[in-house]
């Protein structure tokens, strides 16, 4: 049973976006003010270490997020990697209704950048999750997250190792550092002070993926060629590679977002948030890839 009344709570706290907002969270505050929900407490020896109060919360069983919320005045639901929509919804649902329950004054929630009506196949989960979250009572911050600088290993692994990128036709993105967002979230939710609103997190310049490819043949000091390849290809390459079927069609779909500029606008609201410039895919990219030591 939860022992203390945290100021803030943030679910998912094992996953890449929650570990690093409770990480920048034990920057502003106290750790005895700061509490995590996570289906494997055992993994999370870390924060149990600094004194974080660590509860199971698990988004398919309710009972447990009853008592893994207990207290909270403050919440952050990151979000599920569920591939099924409706699935991922209902768990989001179960979530924000218990942190309602649970009494707190602040519910934050981690989008999309893409709206309603995208072509992105993971955003109608998010979107009824924004819509529910709206209408629950209970103030609420929705934050639309652009795509993380981090993932970008994932696309350019192959291209290093051939030299050629082979990827479905992309658009401009604004590509954005996982730190900076986790950074923004954890001082608007224990600011309180952008309550009500909806806000557009993206990184500060848009680039496609030839662009990149040009940045990482610099870091790598050879040359790494773009090449356009159909949806099928893509996933089939994927699939060969270990990856399931319906991630590989996921991954598809947000090359065909890009393509439709889904994802082109630099906002402005996450550096006056932070107050600082914002890290760009230049600066990050040389500490994600192999970097031969005579680059």
């Amino acid at each position: 049973m939860p022992r203390n009344h945290p100021k803030i709570l943030v679910t998912g706290a094992n996953g890449g976006l929650g570990s690093t907002i409770v990480i920048e969270l034990l920057k502003l505050v106290p750790a005895d003010e700061i509490a995590i929900s996570v289906r494997d407490p055992d993994a999370a020896e870390r924060f149990i270490a600094k004194g974080v109060g660590v509860r199971r919360g698990d988004f398919n069983d309710v009972a447990s997020l009853d008592i893994a919320f207990e207290g909270a005045e403050r919440v952050i639901i990151v979000s599920t990697r569920n591939l099924d929509n409706h699935a991922r919804f209902i768990q989001q649902k179960n979530a924000i209704n218990a942190a309602r329950r649970a009494g707190a004054k602040h519910i934050g929630y981690t989008s999309v950048i893409q709206r309603p009506g995208s072509v992105f196949d993971l955003a109608e989960g998010h979107h009824l999750t924004e819509d529910h979250l709206r209408a629950c009572g209970v103030a609420c911050t929705i934050f639309l997250n652009g795509h993380y600088i981090e993932n970008l290993p994932m696309f350019l692994g192959a291209g290093l190792a051939t030299g050629v990128l082979a990827l479905p036709q992309d658009g401009p993105t604004a590509w954005v550092a996982r730190r900076d967002l986790a950074e923004a979230i954890a001082r608007v939710m224990l600011s309180g002070e952008r309550k009500g609103e909806t806000l557009a997190f993206t990184g500060p310049e848009a680039l496609d993926f030839s662009k990149i490819a040009e940045i990482a043949s610099e870091i790598v000091g050879r040359g790494l060629q773009r090449h356009v390849v159909d949806d099928e290809a893509y996933i089939n390459a994927l699939v060969s590679r270990g990856l399931p079927a319906a991630v590989a069609a996921s991954l598809a779909s947000g090359f065909e977002s890009r393509a439709q500029g889904e994802l082109s606008k630099v906002d402005p609201t996450l550096e006056r948030v932070l107050k600082r410039p914002l890290k760009t895919v230049r600066q990050l990219l040389p500490t994600l890839i192999p970097v031969p030591a005579n680059a």
